[in-house]
């Protein structure tokens, strides 16, 4: 019953896009002088629900840059809206096409469609609007974990389409360059640019009295399109049974540490699952709408499977635990660019060794042994070029650069 009222506001969401969508080009002509000395600059992310990631920081650094009207895309109910500083667009409202169509650059970090332009890109009148403006794909994470899979078929050519239209791509390092350009989508090499992500610049080491770990497990999509349920699951029982496990539980009581959960964003609909499940004091499930950077900072360790924010947590040279126990499942049905040899934290597939190595880590003054810290330095340029913090300036000059060009 869920499922089909999600449908039906889906279409009805879609007609209304479409219908204003139609309204701004037939309000275009009218309005075009009113935008002529204006530099328009959009961004948006995460489907227009959150105010995180690439996006964000972005677009806060876009705001002390003279001459750029930057306006950041959320979606109407949004509980994120109150977060946003400066000018907002509602996703898929008369004004935002009309901005889009009137725009110099749009930023996005999971697709045009999903953040800036619902829908736009396939309607014949109005794809014009999609090659005239800028497209600058920030990405949602570093590609590297998972292998390129459509999420549907049906849409499969669209989809990569759609992404070897985008103007810039952004990097990470020549390894994930190459994956972009001659592995995944194969975008054109000239739209694939080594800045570093834009995020990774507000990443910075908090120290803090009260120690903290943070549990990141990333997403299964055979979940839902196996129509699974969730509880017989792997990925339910093994989270589950960590985060109750009770050697681990004594030894957070003991020592005074918090250990925080943040379900992936397309697990979320899944949450009300965890409910029943009776935590200890120390053990949190993390809200959707969580300051992740900041729980990411104040982290000791991260435990995570494939999640793209492990590079986050490699950036600030800390612990990872790869708490892989469907690893066998993950590489029939999804797969990974990066091997097990250059895996930089430490592999585990029960909840013992998991146990263990947290224990282990957390002992050692929340560090790796020697021999693991030198080795994970020495790997750590082949998957981020840059840890300068100047990821920002290098992804505003390669669009002023390719501007110019253009």
């Amino acid at each position: 019953m869920l499922q089909n009222r999600k449908e039906k506001n889906k279409k009805m969401n879609k007609m209304k896009y479409l219908v204003n969508m139609l309204i701004a080009y037939i309000l275009y002509p009218f309005k075009k002088n009113s935008f002529k000395k204006k530099k328009i600059w959009i961004v948006g992310g995460n489907a227009g629900e959150l105010y995180v990631d690439n996006g964000r920081a972005m677009y806060e650094y876009l705001r002390a840059k003279e001459g750029i009207e930057e306006y950041w895309v959320i979606n109407k109910n949004s509980k994120s809206a109150q977060k946003i500083p400066g000018k907002k667009l509602i996703k898929g409202s008369i004004k935002s096409y009309l901005y889009f169509m009137n725009s110099e650059v749009v930023l996005f970090s999971h697709s045009i469609s999903a953040d800036i332009v619902p829908y736009l890109f396939v309607v014949p009148l109005l794809k014009r609007f999609h090659k005239k403006v800028f497209k600058v794909f920030l990405n949602h994470g570093t590609v590297g974990f998972k292998v390129n899979h459509p999420m549907n078929k049906k849409t499969q050519k669209i989809a990569q389409d759609i992404v070897k239209s985008y103007d810039l791509n952004i990097c990470d390092s020549n390894f994930e360059k190459n994956i972009k350009t001659k592995v995944w989508w194969q975008i054109p090499e000239n739209t694939a640019v080594i800045t570093g992500y834009p995020r990774y610049d507000k990443l910075y080491n908090v120290k803090s009295s009260q120690k903290e770990i943070l549990f990141m497990p990333t997403w299964r999509n055979w979940i839902k399109s196996e129509n699974l349920k969730i509880e017989d699951t792997d990925y339910f029982k093994n989270i589950t049974n960590l985060i109750t496990d009770p050697k681990l539980n004594e030894f957070l009581k003991k020592n005074n540490i918090k250990f925080n959960i943040y379900i992936h964003q397309l697990m979320q609909d899944y949450l009300k699952n965890f409910d029943n499940i009776e935590l200890s004091e120390n053990v949190k499930i993390l809200p959707a709408d969580a300051e992740i950077t900041q729980e990411l900072e104040k982290s000791e360790i991260l435990i995570t499977d494939y999640s793209s924010v492990a590079y986050d947590f490699y950036y600030l040279n800390k612990p990872i635990i790869f708490f892989q126990f469907d690893k066998d499942e993950y590489d029939k049905k999804v797969g990974s660019y990066v091997k097990n040899k250059d895996l930089f934290g430490i592999q585990v597939k029960s909840v013992e060794k998991c146990v263990e190595n947290i224990i282990k880590i957390s002992e050692n003054n929340f560090n790796y042994d020697k021999n693991l810290i030198e080795k994970f330095e020495k790997l750590q340029p082949k998957f981020l070029k840059y840890t300068d913090k100047k990821n920002c300036d290098r992804v505003y000059t390669e669009i002023i650069k390719h501007l110019k060009n253009k």
